[in-house]
């Protein structure tokens, strides 16, 4: 993975980073490479994309207020491929060969695909399996109390946010 991808990894959880390095594995072999370019986001990062559109310039580019997005739990990323080589410009045409071939290796590797969303699909977006679209109403409010990441990561290893536990379908998102 290129450095920026690395730091991204770096404050992820850490099965999510490993599967995403394994599917790049698979995609260099096809000389196609990613770039994990939204990891873990601050509470303030959130909102500065969320006023997107809205209260700031730009197009509305997300429905989730901070604590709202799984990327406030290092549970998300967003990816796109280079459009050539492992720098430089980042290919956005999710028709492409080269992003289709980025999705099915993602896919292959079990992450859940915010392109296959219903509502406000999100074509660069990945998070683990067995996560709802969009954090529980217990998330939200750990979230609201300051628990660290570790937290969250442990309790989805401890399948605490499976959506089907919950009722909650994993195919709908308020954002990601």
């Amino acid at each position: 993975m290129d450095p920026r991808s690395e730091v991204a990894l770096a404050h992820i959880h850490p099965t999510l980073a490993d599967r995403i390095r394994a599917a790049q594995e698979t995609l260099t072999k096809k000389n196609i490479f990613m770039c994990v370019y939204q990891g873990l986001r601050t509470t303030e990062q959130q909102n500065e994309l969320y006023a997107q559109g809205r209260t700031a310039a730009g197009k509305v580019v997300t429905n989730a207020r901070a604590g709202y997005s799984n990327h406030n739990y290092g549970l998300a990323v967003d990816i796109v491929p280079y459009l050539s080589g492992d720098s430089g410009e980042l290919n956005w045409q999710v028709s492409s060969p080269p992003f289709q071939a980025m999705v099915a290796a993602l896919k292959a590797q079990g992450l859940a695909y915010g392109g296959d969303w219903k509502k406000f699909p999100d074509d660069d977006h990945f998070q683990l399996p067995n996560m709802p679209a969009s954090p529980s109403p217990a998330m939200i409010a750990d979230f609201k109390k300051g628990v660290p990441t570790s937290y969250f990561w442990d309790s989805y290893a401890a399948g605490n946010y499976a959506p089907a536990e919950r009722g909650v379908p994993d195919a709908e998102a308020v954002d990601a």
